[in-house]
């Protein structure tokens, strides 16, 4: 498994909107996006205009496919990009260890 971590700060203010553009751009079953295994949205508790986007692949190959898409190109960064501030990080990761816990 493989993760996409994606840290940013959003103009100050504009949280819930860049939310709700999120949640717009990268519903559940509005792309089938081969390789992805889940997404999260983090908000940051110590500065409200900053946070996470997390995201879990099958392969390298497949979180690279999705980077270089159209729809990732065409949809996905022009509907988030202008909430961001320019302070902007993007890493994949090795998943080394996973562990689930069911209460």
């Amino acid at each position: 498994m493989y993760m996409r971590i994606v840290w940013g700060k959003v103009r100050p203010g504009q949280w819930e909107q860049y939310e709700e553009a999120y949640k717009n751009v990268l519903r559940p079953g509005r792309e089938n996006i081969r390789g992805l295994k889940g997404r999260w949205l983090a908000r940051d508790i110590g500065d409200p205009d900053a946070g996470y986007s997390v995201s879990l692949w099958e392969s390298t190959e497949a979180l690279e496919r999705y980077e270089s898409s159209d729809f990732f190109r065409r949809k996905v960064l022009p509907a988030l990009q202008p909430f961001f501030v320019n302070d902007f990080t993007a890493d994949h990761c090795e998943v080394r260890v996973k562990e689930e816990f069911v209460a």
